[in-house]
């Protein structure tokens, strides 16, 4: 009884000192309940399509890394019926997967006391029943020489769950092959940016990942905005999200912000609209 009573004073005291809306602790409950609730899934492909569309572009491509059980593809099939009809556009989604779970764990990097070989495994079977959407299976370093003879779109969005930093840099030491298949601002999700036990840091992970991606190319960049009050578009992702930035592209100049945001002087209806 001592023991129930210990842990439901712990759990109170957490609850009535977490710093963000409690609204944010019932989005995380029910995406972890049902495993295709994914509102930040929903919002990033919208807000990459968006940005495709202010480009000129119709047809776009969206990538998962680290399929595992399938819940995000089919999340993304989900929503990305929904967009299509909202913005007129087309948008393809391909998936990168070992299909054996995860590999080999020995880099300190990669932390072995965290992640085990095999897990994750892909029911490749029961998955292919559920979706649409082609997966390439094996290491991704030999997998997407494969996707580039068959992806005609730009990238729009990438989403990563590779999980181990070795994982993830073998994918973003690749980005400049792909540099012709991409938007010149790609949204990135990086789902292993966080563990409750706090194991995750700028030297280990996803993070030394980023960090090396980032020294390693100048004409590429990785970087997230501040967690910013008025950012509400990303529930659940906010400092998950970082924008790949490709300077060479040569969309990457042209302006697609509003004339209506630019108008701050006293008569405009906006600035009215602030005051008020």
């Amino acid at each position: 009884m001592y023991k129930f009573f210990y842990k439901l004073s712990l759990l109170f005291k957490r609850i009535i000192g977490y710093e963000k809306p409690l609204r944010v602790v019932l989005l995380a409950y029910l995406s972890l309940k049902f495993k295709t609730f994914k509102p930040h899934y929903e919002s990033i492909l919208y807000e990459g399509c968006l940005e495709a569309k202010k480009l000129g572009i119709n047809q776009v491509s969206v990538i998962e890394l680290g399929v595992a059980g399938g819940a995000g593809i089919i999340a993304l099939e989900k929503y990305k019926k929904k967009i299509e009809k909202v913005l007129d556009i087309n948008i393809d989604i391909y998936g990168f997967d070992t299909g054996s779970g995860l590999p080999k764990i020995e880099a300190d990097e990669d932390l072995p006391f965290l992640w085990r070989e095999g897990l994750y495994k892909i029911d490749k079977v029961a998955l292919e029943k559920k979706i649409n959407s082609k997966i390439f299976y094996g290491d991704v370093q030999n997998t997407l020489n494969d996707f580039i003879k068959i992806n005609k779109n730009n990238i729009c969005c990438i989403f990563f769950d590779l999980d181990l930093y070795t994982s993830t840099i073998n994918f973003l030491n690749q980005i400049p092959k792909i540099k012709d298949h991409l938007l010149p601002r790609v949204l990135c999700y990086f789902d292993d940016v966080y563990v409750f036990e706090n194991y995750i840091n700028q030297f280990n992970g996803v993070f030394k990942a980023i960090d090396e991606f980032n020294k390693n190319f100048s004409d590429f960049k990785l970087g997230h905005s501040v967690d910013h009050f008025k950012d509400f578009k990303f529930p659940l992702a906010k400092t998950s999200i970082y924008t790949l930035h490709c300077f060479k592209n040569h969309l990457y100049k042209k302006y697609i912000g509003t004339d209506i945001e630019s108008d701050l002087s006293l008569g405009s209806k906006h600035m009215r609209s602030i005051m008020d």
